[in-house]
């Protein structure tokens, strides 16, 4: 649901008019999101402020779902008596991986049944049911120590993942049914499957062992926050605005909070006020539904009423010198994706093509020999 939708049915319930309303049409619908557990998120709302904050400035929170215990059962129906939308994050307990991939699908789906029947019993309401999709965390670190060796290679094996085809059937009924039980499907993706289908493979996917699914609003998650000191953390909003015309949503952070503060959540260093309102302002002029990481963050440093003061007609750029770099390198990837898409139908060709040179210089050998033979002289060698 779009912001401009949202405020009509809010406008249309409430009968508000005139200038509150002047002050929410026009800007992006944000979504924060938030991993703490039902006890710590309870404590941060019982802060003069957070809950009010939200309330008036139309935000919906994404919750990160990992347990169905009375503390959070309270802050979900806290939030639902606010009027304010909340998003079901749905997590994996640690010893299966965190969030969803092709190698947990099954667990996915008894994920969801849990959640389903847990708001049910509470009578707690849900704006969508969202599914972050990510590489296995053991996979990640594989990655980290790849060669361009190690990439190749693993890219031309890609198409011998079985996992695939079941993972993605089971996913589309996953989709199916939370449809059916009336929630929207928010999936949270790397901004990489875009380049994936742009070039028609599904190379990316079974290489990282992820799946491109269709859902009601796919947020590509874009954030600046990079922990390179040569980039100086941060990539200037050159991932917004590369994936932003492909982007249903986009992802923007990350924004540190308490002990995690100098590292950020997920081992990414926060960005800085600025960065941060030049991500959101890039982003919103892609999209009208943008999510932000995260919501303890923006508390613990003080932000949200500073988010709330965005002027929405304001311009921002990204650094031009690391959006080129993020150009250059989507462009390399994308060559090397159509190549291997159709690298066995130029290895079959190539293959052609060198049977028929070897032909035509064995036809010219034949016609030779045949000259010498008529003018009565020997034969050359066959080679």
């Amino acid at each position: 649901m779009g912001a401009a939708q949202a405020l009509g049915e809010r406008v249309h319930a409430t009968g508000e008019t005139g200038e509150t309303a002047r002050q929410v049409l026009g800007r992006p619908q944000i979504i924060f999101f938030s991993e703490l557990d039902g006890t710590a998120l309870g404590q941060l709302l019982d802060e003069p402020g957070p809950l009010a904050e939200l309330a008036s400035g139309d935000y919906s929170v994404a919750i990160a779902i990992r347990e169905t215990s009375p503390e959070a059962t309270t802050v979900v129906r806290r939030l639902n008596q606010h009027h304010i939308p909340v998003v079901a994050w749905l997590h994996l307990p640690p010893d299966e991986g965190f969030w969803f991939n092709l190698q947990n699908y099954p667990q996915a789906v008894e994920r969801y049944r849990a959640f389903r029947a847990w708001a049910r019993a509470e009578e707690l309401r849900f704006q969508a049911v969202g599914l972050d999709i990510e590489p296995p965390v053991s996979e990640l670190n594989r990655i980290q120590r790849w060669g361009l060796r190690d990439l190749t290679r693993r890219l031309w094996l890609a198409r011998e993942n079985v996992l695939y085809p079941a993972a993605r059937a089971a996913y589309a009924d996953l989709i199916a049914e939370i449809h059916h039980d009336g929630y929207e499907v928010h999936t949270y993706q790397l901004p990489i499957l875009a380049d994936d289908r742009r070039a028609g493979t599904t190379l990316v996917q079974r290489s990282l062992d992820v799946i491109d699914l269709p859902s009601d609003v796919e947020v590509l998650m874009c954030y600046s926050s990079v922990p390179l000191d040569r980039l100086g953390n941060d990539l200037g909003g050159a991932l917004i605005t590369s994936y932003g015309p492909a982007a249903d949503s986009i992802g923007v952070g990350s924004v540190g909070s308490g002990a995690d503060a100098d590292s950020g959540a997920e081992g990414l260093p926060p960005l800085s006020w600025d960065a941060l309102e030049r991500d959101l302002l890039l982003a919103a002029h892609h999209t009208d539904t943008i999510y932000l990481f995260s919501l303890e963050g923006c508390v613990e440093r003080g932000l949200l009423p500073r988010i709330g003061a965005i002027d929405w007609d304001a311009e921002a750029r990204p650094v031009a010198w690391k959006r080129a770099l993020v150009s250059v390198a989507r462009g390399v990837l994308f060559a090397g994706l159509v190549l291997a898409r159709f690298s066995r139908v130029l290895l079959a060709w190539l293959g052609w093509g060198l049977a028929a040179v070897l032909l035509f210089r064995q036809l010219r050998t034949w016609r030779a020999q045949d000259r010498r033979v008529n003018r009565g002289g020997p034969p050359a060698l066959t080679p």
